[in-house]
């Protein structure tokens, strides 16, 4: 019946007209009453007679009874619901559309060892065909009743409950990627046994991605195979030297070390004498080390020696000129090539994780290190971060941008304080992306924070409104999951 409506509509009704024969049974009555209304034209009645068909296709279908289908009772869930106040801050977090609160949500859920009501599963699979980084947890916090729904709809059919070693072997790029990360933290040499196995079949971009995630925990282990490849591809070739240029025991670093030992020495009294006729090989210019200088004012030997004295432990100069750290910092000091160097010493310490010499060449600096600082305790980054601040607020912002953990109180006091002199650079999308960084006391501070600049009060004003919805949403979360 509705064939004979497009048709109709498509050939035009001078050369199709529908008669009652066409229309079910239950629309004759009406579809006479209207064709005998001669004050209708014949494309109005056809109009009216369509919009009657319409209402009668929607009013009500009988579903298909098809006993061959079958459909097993879900199967009873092992952990337990989440509260009602859990679900109050699910529900407002998935109201703000904010993908860091919704897997905030899930994370604290999951720790918990909950499970999400039904009435919630359908939305947040939704969510998770969208967001591919929170599928694993989605699938978990829906429980047995997420599996069994995600089997009806092959949208929701994510991998779920395989292990790592099933993930790192037949997972999708993403899902390899991220095993082997979570791998490389926690059982950092059987990440590099996992990718040692699988190296040969790995392709160019794939090697340069995963290299870069062995980054994390380098270690001696890692020397003897990093040594070992070959390759040819020069991205993977960079990040072979840059792992290598991270282990202090390798060939590159020792090779780099025995070019400053000749050098670099320590001459009579607090003096340093440094020689810039140096002898280099093949491999050194290959490993990374740039021969032109980038600084008008510095040789290209010189700016070599920078990039060697970055890359090398710091702690190494205390044995050759047999002093301690204090000592050799004030050598570098005091000589007028010398003080060049102290920012390659800082970026060394970051390099080799000496935190006792990055903690006293960041007392002595006037520059802004976001790169290295993470190696030192969040209070003494925040203070670092705090006393340079107003010189660098913006490598401050974005180097707390970059952190996953809370603020401290101060620092955010700071930050917000300037980012209400500059409203506009600093939008609700940039709270909405951090929130879970703001500390929830930040609430009771807003007000004192507000701009003396009239012109900027009010948009100040519904920025810290919206801060404060978010904060609520966090806060709201905490308690539910206590």
């Amino acid at each position: 019946m509705w064939n004979n409506i497009i048709n109709t509509a498509l050939l035009g009704t001078g050369k199709k007209q529908l008669t009652p024969a066409d229309l079910p049974a239950d629309l004759t009555p009406v579809a006479e009453t209207i064709m005998k209304d001669k004050s209708l034209d014949a494309e109005t009645q056809f109009l009216h007679i369509a919009a009657v068909m319409l209402n009668y296709r929607q009013s009500g279908v009988n579903p298909v009874n098809n006993s061959g289908v079958p459909l097993q009772p879900a199967p009873a869930e092992e952990r337990p619901y989440c509260s009602t106040q859990a679900i109050y801050a699910l529900q407002d977090a998935l109201d703000m559309d904010l993908l860091p609160l919704v897997t905030y949500w899930l994370e604290a859920c999951h720790d918990k060892g909950q499970v999400v009501v039904s009435e919630y599963i359908p939305v947040l699979l939704d969510t998770a065909v969208a967001q591919k980084r929170i599928r694993h947890l989605a699938m978990t916090v829906c429980g047995k009743r997420g599996q069994w729904l995600s089997s009806m709809n092959p949208d929701w059919q994510f991998p779920f409950a395989v292990s790592n070693e099933d993930r790192w072997q037949t997972g999708s790029a993403e899902d390899r990627r991220q095993v082997l990360q979570e791998i490389r933290q926690s059982y950092p040499g059987m990440a590099r046994e996992w990718l040692q196995q699988t190296w040969a079949q790995e392709n160019i971009s794939t090697r340069t991605e995963f290299l870069k995630i062995m980054r994390i925990n380098i270690s001696e282990d890692d020397r003897s195979w990093l040594e070992s490849l070959q390759e040819k591809n020069q991205k993977v070739k960079d990040e072979v030297w840059a792992l290598l240029k991270q282990i202090p025991s390798s060939f590159i670093v020792q090779a780099y070390w025995q070019i400053l030992q000749g050098a670099i020495s320590r001459g009579p009294g607090q003096s340093l004498h440094i020689s810039l006729q140096l002898p280099l090989d093949k491999r050194i210019i290959d490993s990374g080390i740039a021969t032109l200088s980038n600084e008008k004012n510095i040789s290209e030997e010189a700016y070599i020696l920078f990039q060697l004295t970055g890359s090398v432990p710091p702690s190494w100069w205390e044995s050759l000129f047999n002093a301690d750290k204090e000592e050799v910092f004030l050598l570098f000091e005091k000589d007028d090539l010398g003080k060049r160097f102290i920012p390659a010493l800082i970026l060394a310490a970051g390099r080799f994780k000496d935190a006792a010499w990055l903690r006293l060449l960041l007392q002595k600096s006037t520059a802004f290190y976001p790169d290295v600082i993470p190696l030192l305790p969040a209070t003494e980054q925040e203070a670092y971060a705090l006393r340079l601040f107003s010189n660098y607020p913006q490598d401050v912002i974005n180097y707390l941008s970059n952190r996953t953990d809370e603020w401290g109180l101060e620092i955010t006091s700071e930050v917000l304080k300037w980012m209400a002199r500059n409203p506009y650079q600093y939008t609700r999308n940039f709270f909405d992306k951090h929130v879970l960084q703001l500390p929830p006391v930040i609430t009771e501070e807003l007000e004192k924070l507000a701009p003396e600049e009239p012109a900027y009060q009010a948009t100040w004003r519904n920025t810290s409104e919206h801060i404060r919805k978010l904060l609520s949403c966090k806060v709201q979360i905490n308690k539910a999951f206590k």
